[in-house]
């Protein structure tokens, strides 16, 4: 390589990096696109948290009738579970399945740690492929699964709610139409939203305690934010969440369970 040759490539390199070092900043501030992209590699997603030291209660899979078709749901209870438990249903995200919850985020575990902290008792229940067409809730909810776990001795007269991303904007839909009188509290995570799901769901779950909570690194975040603010704004019942450090993934749904499951407990007395 000449020496021109050799000249031309340290400079066109020094120019990378510095375009590269001036870019940071805007990326980091969205004024560029890749921020989210990029957390996973500066560290700003975090690892797994442990799972709690405690021995959880039984998970069984079960199966049911759906519309004829045959259905599978995972249901979860504390240790020394009684009957009539008051039960969350659980909505999991795109990629999941009804047992991403107790083999992914360890639901059992931290139910578990809960009542043992003095949480009152409950259950967890979670079915694969919740959602219709459109990606809303499917009626198999409300007309199968429900039904089927008061049959398991469940007491579903009122419900909570728990869902992760796609799940957590199922869940809101849910409790939305369904409303406080069967719905007595929603947690949603990383829940997909647009601005205008955001702004509808503020109105319709106002009445419903609510816990909202998304990653900083998220690209759900601002939506997730506008819910919050507006939900706080309305006073209309117990909120709280936020957006914390984290990422759209696992590592943060686990992060939170600690204090979203004493949040659905004192709210499913």
């Amino acid at each position: 390589m000449s020496l021109v040759s050799r000249r031309h490539v340290l400079v066109a390199g020094t120019a990378a990096v510095a375009a590269a070092g001036c870019a940071y900043p805007l990326v980091q501030a969205d004024v560029l696109p890749g921020r989210y992209r990029l957390a996973p590699y500066l560290g700003k997603c975090g690892s797994m948290p442990p799972l709690p030291k405690v021995t959880p209660g039984p998970v069984r899979e079960l199966r049911f009738s759906a519309g004829g078709r045959p259905t599978r749901a995972v249901v979860g209870f504390p240790p020394g579970a009684a009957k009539h438990l008051p039960v969350v249903v659980m909505l999991h995200g795109s990629n999941g399945n009804a047992r991403t919850p107790f083999d992914v985020y360890g639901v059992q575990y931290h139910l578990a740690a809960a009542v043992q902290s003095g949480v009152p008792p409950f259950a967890v229940a979670a079915i694969d492929d919740w959602a219709d067409a459109s990606g809303d809730p499917s009626p198999v909810i409300t007309e199968s699964l429900v039904p089927f776990l008061h049959d398991q001795g469940l007491s579903t007269g009122r419900i909570g709610l728990l869902g992760w991303s796609i799940g957590g904007r199922g869940v809101l839909a849910l409790a939305s139409a369904l409303g406080p009188d069967r719905v007595a509290v929603v947690v949603a995570t990383s829940p997909a939203l647009s601005r205008d799901d955001a702004v509808a769901f503020s109105r319709s779950v106002a009445r419903i305690p609510v816990s909202v909570t998304c990653g900083r690194d998220d690209a759900l975040s601002i939506p997730a934010k506008t819910l919050l603010d507006r939900l706080r704004a309305a006073r209309a019942a117990d909120v709280t969440g936020g957006i914390y450090a984290g990422c759209h993934d696992s590592v943060f749904r686990r992060r939170m369970l600690p204090a979203q499951i004493p949040f659905l407990g004192r709210h499913l007395v």
